[in-house]
């Protein structure tokens, strides 16, 4: 198939996704007001939000594209029991986007000097999509704060985005850094019911910030989205993978190469989910997740439908 016509069906692809993702990512409910703080990870600020109270602390990262609203649905069931803390990753929402580097080496420094400043005791990596990746690496760097990782629809290994990053030149990725800026209306950007912020931080748009472009441009071009690979097999902590049958991202069946690399794992099946699951059955994911943070040990290899 000619470069050309590819790149249409990949375009067509991502606005289907957009689409599904502004009619399922909605609040549900009525949810008490948080507060927004601006934390420093690395060289960037970023835009974070943190409740709860325990032990232990659940780090969420969210996915290519994406911000700490992802983990809207699943956020305050999971505080319940435990501190939970959501962030934006540098260049993507409401926190900061410096030039340089976006690589997955840097950007797994990023993270990982975050948890060492502003978390304290055992910490469990949450990440989805490309935050699946980056969670799994935070794993890898700091073998001796992560106690846990939980993976829903990981990038990392032989597929990335499902494909759309696999052929990447900067053509592409400047036309899909447009297409994300304009793709920010239908994602969620703020919310006063759930997220308090200054005036400042509200009126933000990404549509209107060109370096939000830029960044997600820079993304594409220097993340390695399956950069993992075998490097999935050194981690040491349990692993909780969460991915939906439906997955038109990063497809389940690759759920079946990654599982045999951990040495302690569990998948977690969620039939007919797309690739959103904490989005579209958060109830189920909120459930998965709390069941493995409250003793993240190492029971056999097991699959749950």
């Amino acid at each position: 198939m000619p470069r050309s016509l590819r790149f249409t069906w990949w375009w067509v692809a991502l606005g289907v996704l957009a689409l599904l993702v502004g009619v399922l990512d909605r609040p549900r409910s009525r949810k008490s007001v948080h507060r927004a703080e601006w934390l420093v990870a690395g060289d960037a600020r970023v835009r974070a939000v943190r409740a709860g109270s325990g032990d232990t602390t659940l780090v969420l990262v969210h996915g290519f594209g994406e911000s700490l609203f992802g983990w809207r649905a699943v956020f305050d069931g999971l505080a319940t029991g435990h501190k939970v803390v959501a962030l934006d990753l540098p260049g993507f929402g409401g926190s900061e986007k410096p030039d340089g580097d976006y690589s997955l080496p840097s950007m797994t420094n990023r993270l990982a000097s975050f948890i060492d400043r502003w978390t304290t005791g055992p910490v469990i990596m949450v990440g989805h999509s490309m935050g699946g990746e980056l969670a799994a690496s935070v794993a890898l760097a700091r073998p001796d704060r992560v106690v846990g990782v939980v993976l829903i629809a990981p990038s990392g290994w032989n597929v990335g985005l499902s494909g759309i990053a696999d052929t990447m030149y900067p053509r592409k990725a400047r036309a899909i850094g447009w297409y994300l800026s304009g793709r920010a209306f239908v994602l969620p950007e703020h919310d006063t019911e759930w997220l308090g912020e200054p005036d400042s931080a509200a009126q933000y748009t990404l549509m209107g910030d060109s370096n939000y472009r830029k960044s997600a441009t820079e993304v594409l071009e220097q993340f390695d989205f399956r950069g993992l690979r075998a490097e999935f097999s050194k981690i040491r902590q349990p692993v909780l993978l969460v991915w939906g049958t439906w997955d038109p991202v990063i497809p389940y069946a690759i759920a079946d190469s990654i599982l045999p690399l951990f040495v302690c794992a569990r998948l977690v099946t969620i039939s007919n989910a797309l690739h959103r699951p904490q989005v579209e059955v958060p109830d189920t994911v909120t459930a998965s997740i709390k069941a493995f943070a409250s003793s993240p040990t190492c029971p056999p290899r097991a699959r749950a439908h």
